[in-house]
C-alpha cells in the first residue's frame, strides 16, 4: 500500500499559501488577497443558538438523533445514530450544516457539523452564524479561544458550558470571503485526516480476518526450501508440511513468575523505573508516562543479583483492570516491575516472544482471560491464571512466520498512525495562526 503525503495540497501551492502578518487584529498567517483589521464583535452577535425543539412524547415524527456519546472527543467523527422514538426527553431540533457542540464537560471537545436534518440531546448546543459562515463557524469554536470560553461552567459534578458568558465574549472575525477561504483550507485538512483514519480503519479489518484465518488454521504457512522439496516415496511424490498445530498450557512451555516486593516507602522521584500496570499499558502502546515512579539504582542492582530481571525478549503482561496486555522488554530496556500486578513471561526457545503477543490478541485468548478472571472490583489475570491458558501452538518456525506476518501489519497501522498524529498537530497549528 502506497505511503499517504500527510502534507495538504493547498499548502503546496503558491498561489494560496498565507503569509506571515503582524498588525494587531490579524492573523499570523494570512492568504495574501486580503489585508486589513478583522472586525470585532461579541459571540452572540455573530452567532446564535437554534431554538427548535422536539418532544418524543408529544410527536409522532421520528428522527435521526444524536447524544453526547455519539459524537468522538475533538475528531468531529459521528460514531453513532439513534431513533428519536426511542428517546423520552425533549430534543434540540438541527438542520444540515449547523453546528453541534456538546456543552455537557466542554472540556471533551465535541462538535460536529450536522450531516443531516435531526434531533440531538439539549447537552448539545446547535449553532449557526449570523456574520459568520457555519464552515468558519465550526473551525471557530475549535480555537483555543473559545476552548477557554467553554471553561468557565457552571455546575461542578457536571459542568457546563455558560452560554450567557460566551455569547458576551468578544471574537474577531474577517470577511465572508475570507472565512470561507479559511474554511476551505481546513476542510481540506480535515480531509486528508479522514483519508488517513479510513486507511487505518481498514488495515485494521484487514488484519482482524487475516487473524482469523491464520489462528482458525484455514490459513497456513508453508516451509521454505529444503522442508519443502518433493521426494519419491512408493513411487508418489510428496511435499512436506509443517506439523499439524497443537493446544497447550502457556505454564507448559515457559516458566511464569512475578518480581520481588517494593514497598511503597521506596517509591522514588528519580532512579530506575519502577513498573505497574498503568506503564506496561503505555509502553504496549507507545505512549509516555504521565506519572512514572522509580526506584534506586541501588534497590535495582541487588534486585537484579539475588533474583533477576526481564531480559530482552521476556514478556511482561498485565495482571490488574486491562488484564492480559502485554509488552515485549527490549535490550536497552532498565526497569523493575509490581509484584502482583504485572506478570513476568520467562521466555525460551520453543516459543516465540512475537507470536505470543499476536495471540494474546485474538477471541481465543481473550475469552479465556475474560471467563477465569478473578472478578471483585477490578479484574485480575493471575499467575496461575496464565500458566493454565490454553494457547495454538505451531512450531517454531511457523511461529515465526506469523508473528512476522502480522508484525508487519501492525508496522503499516503505526504508520499512518503517525501521519494522523502529525497531520492533526498540523491542523491545531493552522487553527491558532490563522484566526486572531
Amino acid at each position: 500500500m502506497a505511503a499517504t503525503n500527510t502534507t495538504p495540497v493547498l499548502q503546496q501551492e503558491t498561489t494560496t499559501k498565507p503569509v506571515v502578518a503582524k498588525r494587531a487584529l490579524v492573523p499570523k498567517l494570512r492568504f495574501k488577497e486580503f489585508d486589513g483589521e478583522w472586525a470585532r464583535k461579541d459571540f452572540g452577535s455573530i452567532a446564535e443558538r437554534a431554538k427548535a425543539k422536539h418532544d418524543p412524547k408529544k410527536s409522532t415524527e421520528e428522527y435521526p438523533c444524536i447524544e453526547m456519546e455519539s459524537i468522538e472527543k475533538e475528531s468531529s467523527i459521528l460514531l453513532d445514530i439513534f431513533n428519536s422514538n426511542d428517546q423520552l426527553s425533549i430534543k434540540n431540533k438541527f438542520k444540515k450544516g449547523e453546528i453541534l457542540f456538546g456543552k455537557l464537560r466542554p472540556n471533551l471537545k465535541k462538535h460536529i457539523i450536522a450531516p443531516f436534518d435531526g434531533v440531538c440531546s439539549s447537552e448539545i448546543w446547535v449553532l449557526k452564524g449570523k456574520k459568520l459562515s457555519n464552515d468558519f463557524l465550526f473551525r471557530l469554536v475549535q480555537t483555543n479561544k473559545f476552548y477557554a470560553s467553554t471553561l468557565v461552567t457552571s455546575g461542578s459534578k457536571m459542568p457546563r458550558a455558560d452560554w450567557d458568558y460566551i455569547s458576551s465574549t468578544i471574537f474577531p472575525f474577517p470577511s465572508l470571503p475570507e472565512q470561507q477561504k479559511i474554511a476551505s483550507f481546513l476542510t481540506a485538512v480535515d480531509e486528508k485526516i479522514q483519508q488517513l483514519t479510513k486507511k487505518k480503519e481498514l488495515l485494521a479489518q484487514y488484519k482482524k480476518g487475516v487473524m482469523q484465518q491464520l489462528f482458525s488454521g484455514k490459513l497456513r504457512f508453508k516451509p521454505t526450501p529444503p522442508l519443502r522439496a518433493k521426494h519419491s516415496v512408493a513411487k508418489q511424490t510428496v511435499e512436506i508440511n509443517y506439523p499439524d498445530w497443537e493446544e497447550k498450557l502457556l505454564g507448559k512451555l515457559i516458566e511464569i513468575c512475578s518480581s520481588k516486593r517494593v514497598l511503597q516507602k521506596d517509591w522514588k522521584e528519580e532512579g530506575v523505573p519502577f513498573l505497574r500496570t498503568r506503564e506496561i499499558i503505555n509502553l504496549s502502546n507507545n505512549v509516555g508516562f504521565r506519572t512514572p515512579i522509580f526506584i534506586t539504582d541501588e534497590l535495582f542492582e541487588e534486585l537484579k543479583l539475588k533474583y533477576g530481571v526481564p531480559k530482552s525478549g521476556d514478556i511482561l503482561a498485565t495482571g490488574v483492570g486491562t488484564i492480559g496486555q502485554l509488552y515485549i522488554v527490549n535490550q536497552a530496556d532498565k526497569f523493575y516491575f509490581k509484584d502482583g500486578n504485572v506478570i513476568w513471561f520467562k521466555m525460551n526457545d520453543s516459543l516465540d516472544s512475537n507470536y505470543l503477543n499476536q495471540i494474546f490478541k485474538t477471541r481465543f485468548i481473550r475469552k479465556q482471560l475474560n471467563d477465569n478472571a478473578s472478578i471483585t472490583t477490578v479484574a485480575t489475570f493471575t499467575i496461575d491464571g496464565a500458566r493454565k491458558t490454553k494457547i495454538i501452538y505451531p512450531c517454531i518456525d511457523e511461529q515465526q512466520k506469523i508473528a512476522n506476518y502480522l508484525s508487519a501489519i501492525d508496522d503499516k497501522i503505526e504508520t499512518v498512525n503517525q501521519q494522523i498524529s502529525k497531520t492533526q498537530t498540523f491542523k491545531k497549528g493552522l487553527l491558532q495562526q490563522l484566526f486572531v
